[in-house]
């Protein structure tokens, strides 16, 4: 049984502090907020939870383990005191927002022999992971490249940009499926159409060492809602569509190969093999990885040194949209 404490129970926190106490492992002790309010909610769903204001009560308490959901200019600071304090820490997404920081913390929870994970919850979705096995049994040939697109006319932000508010999922996405392969360059366009210094739609391109590639467009200014993954191999291209219910890949036999004299042979099977996969909750999966990580010992899916390269990737792409796209070696 892992004891547990969650920090922040605003937007992101009550869907944690509904999946960790679904599970049979954990005992969801306490609850920490500053709001009064969202307390309030939390004790309506969960009357058992204790609800406290100050942080510092839960890390001097016996929990094994702390879940951090609050704003991420915080994470930094509450994830290192968790550390310190000896206690397992999950964090949302970004892990920090400066590089130097996230890798401090994994320094810490390695000496400490704590587990440190980070909520990139994309790379739990069945999808993702069928799309992975795809990848790894040779279905669709070597990988390519692959193209992300995260757009709607949705919640636009006035201090985050789109960024570091939306690409991190693309990114641990990307970093999952590559596994193995560190990025060895990033370069960045975007503009602030709506408030000064904060990019609303912003076009990432992240470079490997075998000339493959992966390319990300992000906005909360496009008319119409795409969440679409695109793996392009050289035998094949398999494709996610995150819109609707459940959860379908299709894999198109759709090639083109050169000949030996310099012509060019396609492929163009327009039916796809189509695998529906259900309707598992990726942030319960992520959620129970996290606990049993520390129950087995063993590293999580989406662990620290996951959540410090996505901040690594994202710092160096912010100052590529700075330099106009610039190129930036990793």
């Amino acid at each position: 049984m892992v004891r547990m404490g969650v920090i922040g129970a605003g937007y992101w926190g009550p869907n944690l502090i509904r999946n960790f106490a679904s599970l049979d492992e954990v005992k969801l002790e306490t609850v920490v907020d500053l709001n009064p309010k969202a307390l309030e909610k939390i004790a309506q769903a969960h009357p058992d939870i204790k609800l406290i204001s100050d942080a510092n009560e839960l890390f001097t308490s016996d929990v094994d383990a702390i879940c951090i959901a609050s704003g991420a200019p915080s994470h930094y600071k509450l994830a290192k005191q968790a550390l310190l304090a000896g206690k397992h820490t999950f964090c949302e997404k970004p892990l920090t927002l400066k590089t130097k920081e996230a890798e401090e913390l994994v320094k810490i929870a390695k000496e400490k022999d704590l587990k440190l994970m980070v909520g990139h919850v994309m790379v739990y979705h069945p999808a993702i992971r069928k799309i992975k096995e795809i990848v790894e049994s040779g279905q669709i040939g070597m990988l390519l490249y692959i193209n992300s697109i995260r757009v709607n006319l949705g919640l636009a932000r006035a201090h985050e940009n789109a960024l570091w508010s939306l690409t991190p999922h693309d990114l641990s996405i990307i970093l999952y499926l590559f596994e193995g392969e560190h990025p060895v360059g990033v370069s960045a366009t975007g503009n602030d159409f709506l408030t000064p210094g904060v990019e609303d739609i912003v076009f990432l391109s992240l470079f490997f060492k075998q000339d493959t590639m992966a390319h990300v467009r992000a906005s909360w200014l496009d008319p119409q809602k795409l969440r679409k993954l695109i793996v392009v191999g050289s035998t094949g291209i398999a494709v996610f569509n995150d819109i609707g219910k459940g959860s379908v890949v299709e894999v198109y036999d759709k090639w083109i190969k050169v000949k030996d004299d310099g012509s060019f042979e396609h492929n163009r099977n327009e039916k796809p093999v189509v695998y529906e996969l259900g309707e598992a909750e990726p942030l319960k999966l992520e959620c129970q990885d996290f606990i049993s990580s520390i129950i087995e010992n063993r590293k999580p899916v989406a662990d620290g040194e996951s959540g410090a390269v996505v901040v690594s990737i994202l710092e160096h792409a912010q100052n590529s949209i700075k330099q106009k796209g610039a190129y930036l070696s990793l």
